[in-house]
């Protein structure tokens, strides 16, 4: 069939498409819109890059990228794609493109490559090859053959943009060609050819030069593509909204408006005047570390964006609610449970205004474009690192930005290593590492990754808070803490008790119920929307004007709950989670009256932490630091974390650095969810087939640990979620979600 239009994108009409529609008019714009992110942040690029690689190389790469990325559009099977939608094409257009590229006009563009160093080629091609992040490309789709539209004159019109800004010889008559898709002779060996030809052996800069070329392209596409549609001017859209900086008065103003009439501590002011590129904040649970966090910011993010990264969707909306209701700068919130969260909480802030404007034109995917604040997952960030979509659409706000991270001792290995990865890679960016007690060979694996940051500069908590006496730790048989539990009850008190387990933690909840004692149950087994109805009880019962109140959770309390106990009773955990839980009892004063007992219960497992047979070595390092503190003398949160660092000292192992990173280690391939920034989970996205008509399915779904059984591999799936059948989670608001075939919690020992 004749095309009298080239396509890149889905019209209304084929024959008069809008030309931002057009393979030239697409083209063209995000040619456009690559210009413009080069010059609002080539500085900070070549910051990461130089002086291995120059400046010439980058503006030439991404220029020619932007030219020639969808020049495998011009194909027989991709604009029938675009006209009928029953159509499927037999090859992607990126890996059409780059046969293309170098099979039909490798003998044009040769003296263009040949003024560069030898990796430039490889750079722009695989820039092209993964602007998508589906490269290489390995379905089947049924095609013996397709034909390249070399002979359509508007293919010329699109070697035109280059040659004109290259200065080069007219481009060649090509006319079109049929390419082969079979296996023998098709685009795959063409393909495999050319991965030969472009395996270089490329330095750490020159992969990094890559990496941020195809974010900046994919960035420059999606611009493209999203912009013009909505009647959106690209160049005073992006300008306006990309040249949008922090500046040193509106953070400071976030922490005087949190803190009212309060003074700063001097370990806010240290923070706040810290001048090195990396610093580590070690501070006990309370003692204003976030404060602190955004006066460090208001002078290390001014000029600049910032990214407030937590560990957790829960205390990343709290982070947020808490210190950035009315800021005078846009702020966002990022993770994969915010939409809910602000649908479903009372004291979420408004949404921005550039926020609003997004969400009206459906251009979420920009979101953090024109804000300068964002508040999200420490995922969000790393996810760049193995080609997290989300991150790399970020990509224009997170080459310019400064980093918190908070609870960094909290990160799972496999996360802890892609922070390292990222200290490495952005090496000229500020980052601020926050976290309660890091264990020495996380401590050292920083200090190792710092040294090409100018070292790594660390500060501790404000001293009279951190070693004023506050704790009492006992070991106790369960019968010993119900005592006590009761007591303290009986006064009026809060008491906290930590399981390790949903099953203890509801079968405890429901043993106080029996008992008349007020209590609330907080765990992960619940409906989102739930859940966050739990969490609310458990926080406003814990305020001084209420009465007695016993929260039965697990690890959950250890940092979404911002709570003050009289008491505390925990099943032992791995020390640094022993350390947080403590950060709960006696918590809101600077040196307390009086000290607080905190009761550490063995378990008979050590379940969810250790397996059978590393009980032992699990069980030996608690009970050593138990030997230290656990003396029936008062502790502070520096005696804690002293007997943990000596404890683990003796123990620690050395923490790998370097991690394997799509993004930035396999130039040749961009693909995403190939390699996960977190271990395997235990739990899978489950909603009960009664619940589906109750309302959203991500405000039903409740985390489920995955059946013993296979069964669940058949179950119906929408999206993340897996639909249980009907009677297989029996549930209710107050104990949560378990399997119908299990035995009720109360009735487990």
């Amino acid at each position: 069939m004749p095309f009298v239009q080239l396509l890149a994108k889905k019209p209304v009409d084929p024959d008069n498409p809008e030309p931002e529609q057009t393979l030239v008019g697409h083209t063209s714009a995000v040619i456009k819109a690559i210009q413009i992110f080069q010059e609002m942040f080539t500085e900070e690029v070549m910051a990461l890059i130089e002086p291995e690689v120059g400046l010439d190389c980058w503006q030439t790469a991404l220029f020619c990228s932007a030219w020639l990325h969808d020049l495998g559009k011009a194909n027989d099977h991709f604009q029938k794609m675009l006209r009928d939608p029953h159509f499927r094409q037999g090859v992607r257009h990126e890996s059409l493109g780059l046969v293309i590229l170098e099979e039909l006009l490798g003998p044009w563009l040769v003296n263009l490559w040949s003024d560069y160093p030898p990796f430039l080629k490889a750079a722009i091609f695989f820039t092209i090859g993964g602007h998508h992040l589906k490269f290489p490309d390995k379905e089947e789709r049924g095609h013996s053959t397709v034909v390249f539209l070399g002979g359509h004159p508007q293919f010329r019109d699109l070697l035109e943009i280059g040659r004109k800004r290259f200065g080069l010889t007219p481009p060649p008559n090509l006319t079109d060609q049929t390419f082969s898709l079979l296996a023998l002779d098709g685009i795959g060996r063409h393909l495999s050819k050319l991965r030969r030809q472009l395996d270089l052996e490329f330095s750490s800069k020159e992969k990094l030069f890559i990496a941020a070329s195809k974010a900046t392209l994919m960035a420059a596409d999606l611009a493209g593509s999203a912009l013009p549609p909505k009647g959106l001017e690209l160049d005073s859209w992006l300008r306006e909204r990309l040249q949008v900086i922090l500046e040193k008065e509106q953070l400071e103003k976030v922490v005087q408006q949190k803190l009212q009439d309060k003074h700063l501590r001097p370990f806010q002011r240290q923070v706040q005047e810290s001048a090195g590129a990396t610093l580590l904040v070690e501070a006990g649970c309370g003692s204003g570390k976030t404060a602190a966090a955004y006066l460090w910011a208001s002078q290390r993010a001014a000029g600049k964006r910032l990214f407030f990264c937590y560990p957790t969707t829960g205390t990343a909306s709290e982070g947020f609610s808490g210190y950035l209701r009315e800021p005078d700068f846009e702020a966002l919130l990022i993770h994969s449970r915010a939409a809910i969260d602000y649908r479903l909480l009372e004291n979420m802030p408004p949404h921005s205004k550039f926020d609003m404007e997004l969400r009206s034109l459906q251009l979420e995917t920009l979101d953090t474009w024109p804000i300068p604040a964002v508040v999200c997952t420490a995922h969000t960030v790393l996810g760049l690192l193995q080609n997290a979509r989300r991150a790399i659409y970020a990509w224009p706000s997170l080459v310019r930005a400064a980093f918190v991270f908070d609870e960094i001792h909290s990160f799972s290995p496999l996360l802890f290593q892609h922070l390292l990865r990222f200290l490495e890679v952005f090496h000229t960016a500020p980052m601020l590492l926050m976290t309660a007690t890091l264990p020495p060979e996380r401590k050292a694996a920083l200090e190792r990754v710092c040294r090409n940051r100018g070292g790594l500069t660390v500060i501790q908590g404000p001293k009279n808070r951190e070693e004023a006496k506050r704790y009492r730790l006992q070991r106790s048989p369960e019968q010993d803490a119900w005592n006590y539990v009761e007591q303290t009850l009986a006064k009026g008190g809060k008491v906290l008790w930590v399981a390790n387990t949903v099953a203890r933690a509801v079968n405890l909840a429901r043993q106080a119920l029996e008992q008349g004692l007020p209590v609330q149950p907080f765990h992960s087994r619940y409906r989102y929307k739930d859940r966050l109805v739990r969490q609310r009880h458990v926080i406003d019962g814990f305020s001084p004007e209420r009465g007695a109140l016993l929260a039965v959770t697990t690890q959950v309390a250890e940092m979404s709950l911002d709570i003050s106990a009289d008491l505390l009773v925990t099943e032992y955990a791995p020390v640094a989670s022993l350390i947080q839980r403590l950060g709960r009892l006696n918590r809101f004063a600077e040196e307390p009256e009086e000290v607080k007992l905190a009761f550490f219960l063995k378990p008979e497992n050590a379940l969810p932490y250790a397996k059978k047979d590393a009980e032992e070595k699990f069980w030996g390092a608690i009970e050593k630091w138990l030997d230290q503190v656990a003396t029936g003398l008062p502790q502070s949160q520096r005696d804690l974390a002293a007997a943990f660092i000596e404890v683990e000292r003796n123990d620690s192992q050395l923490l790998e650095d370097h991690v394997f990173c799509d993004w930035l280690d396999d130039p040749w391939s961009s693909l995403s969810k190939r390699h996960s920034i977190m271990e395997p989970g235990y739990t899978i996205e489950v909603v009960r087939e009664e619940d589906i008509v109750e309302g959203p399915l991500a405000e039903m779904a409740i985390p489920m640990r995955i059946p013993h059984d296979k069964s669940w591999l058949r179950w119906q799936q929408r999206g993340r979620y897996f639909i249980a059948p009907l009677g297989v989670i029996d549930y209710d608001p107050f104990g949560g979600g378990r399997y119908a075939r299990e035995k009720p919690y109360f009735e487990i020992i």
